[in-house]
């Protein structure tokens, strides 16, 4: 049955698609394509039957390749949006000392009465 390694050509094609997603930073692309990737590949388990063994094996082994490279490309991701969120936490408290350096002191109390 040919059907099985042509579903999992559809989900290699997918996974090409999601990792250019990650590379792009379109986190919510890769998500469905990874949700779809999922669906194919469990698809092309059930209707293994009577497939040959070695083109399964070598599909299998395309994917397992292309998987790792989505984990890295995750997780340089990952990387690059914690770098930012420690920039943008020290540039907000460098923002706060600012405040509080400009901020307005009345020369005046306010319980001391001017009219009386």
């Amino acid at each position: 049955m040919a059907d099985s390694l042509s579903l999992l050509d559809q989900a290699l094609f997918l996974g090409e698609q999601e990792l250019q997603a990650l590379a792009m930073g379109d986190v919510d692309t890769a998500d469905e394509n990874a949700s779809r990737r999922g669906n194919l590949i469990a698809m092309a388990w059930d209707k293994r039957e009577g497939v040959e063994l070695d083109a399964l094996r070598g599909k299998l082994l395309k994917l397992q390749n292309l998987q790792g490279l989505l984990t890295e490309e995750a997780r340089k991701l990952h990387a690059s949006l914690k770098s930012e969120l420690q920039k943008t936490k020290k540039h907000s408290v460098r923002l706060q000392g600012y405040r509080q350096a400009v901020r307005v002191k009345p020369t005046h109390s306010q319980y001391v009465s001017k009219q009386g």
